[in-house]
């Protein structure tokens, strides 16, 4: 009788095995299946606006290449695209975010400059919005045959990331910021603690961007996202990096497209404020 009852238990705890695989194997089907539709969706809605809506697309076309890009003076082409890039993290545009990575790869930028583009919004933006547009980039980077995962960049790790942070911090903002860190770490504000270990030490530590570079990128990210003391707290920082009130202006401008007007007038607001003309 219980060598009877123990076949049994053999035999069902195969087939909740058997069912099981099969489950995560018709997941894992309509997860792919569900990544190409979207993909398609915003292949066809992008291919719709062509057609539904040319002027606004004419418009659109010729502000960013005719005018934006073509008054900017202190900008590259490189940093252009790479301002462009985290605009449309911060707009949440997949099918625009789509075109930029396409459009970024052709004109030259590396995979890793473009996905450290992203990674560097995740501390201003939220790691949500940092993900879904990791997801439209390796979309892109497999449609390019581009090897996935991309090398690792980061220099820091539980035990160091803290000090890196708080000089990475100190090189943007100036000393002033260890006199927080000299009661010690225990004693500073979480606040403090969180900007030290982890928007300072887990990203502007990482390889791939320059630290100029990242920095003028973070005063695109709050540009788009309108945080106007944050913005001035960033020019700032830019100003400290050797970076001219006309690179600043520039950076500020070519986030016009992207984030509009309103947002564009309070940064350049604050520029006036930090650093007059």
């Amino acid at each position: 009788m219980k060598r009877k009852m123990v076949t049994l238990l053999f035999v069902l705890t195969g087939s909740l095995l058997m069912a099981g695989c099969a489950q995560s194997g018709q997941a894992d089907d309509q997860g792919t299946q569900q990544t190409e539709t979207q993909t398609e969706v915003m292949e066809e809605a992008s291919m719709e606006l062509s057609v539904t809506d040319p002027e606004l697309m004419a418009i659109e076309e010729h502000f960013i290449r005719e005018q934006v890009s073509a008054d900017t003076q202190n900008l590259d082409a490189e940093q252009q695209q790479l301002i462009a890039l985290v605009s449309l993290v911060v707009q949440q545009s997949d099918s625009m975010l789509e075109r930029q990575v396409q459009e970024a790869l052709d004109t030259g930028l590396q995979p890793i400059q473009i996905r450290e583009a992203v990674y560097q919004c995740a501390p201003y933006v939220g790691f949500p919005r940092a993900e879904d547009a990791l997801t439209v980039v390796n979309q892109v980077f497999t449609e390019n045959e581009i090897s996935l995962p991309l090398e690792d960049q980061g220099t820091v790790d539980s035990d160091t990331r803290f000090t890196e942070g708080l000089n990475a911090h100190a090189q943007i903002f100036g000393e002033g910021m260890r006199q927080a860190a000299e009661a010690g770490y225990e004693n500073m504000p979480r606040s403090s603690q969180y900007l030290s270990t982890n928007c300072f030490g887990d990203f502007y530590t990482r390889n791939g961007l320059e630290l100029e570079t990242r920095e003028m990128l973070t005063l695109a990210i709050l540009t788009n996202l309108g945080t106007e003391s944050q913005i001035t707290s960033h020019i700032n920082g830019n100003a400290n990096l050797g970076r001219s009130r006309e690179f600043i202006s520039d950076v500020i401008y070519q986030c016009l497209p992207y984030a509009g007007y309103p947002r564009i007038l309070n940064a350049l607001n604050c520029l006036n404020q930090a650093i007059p003309e």
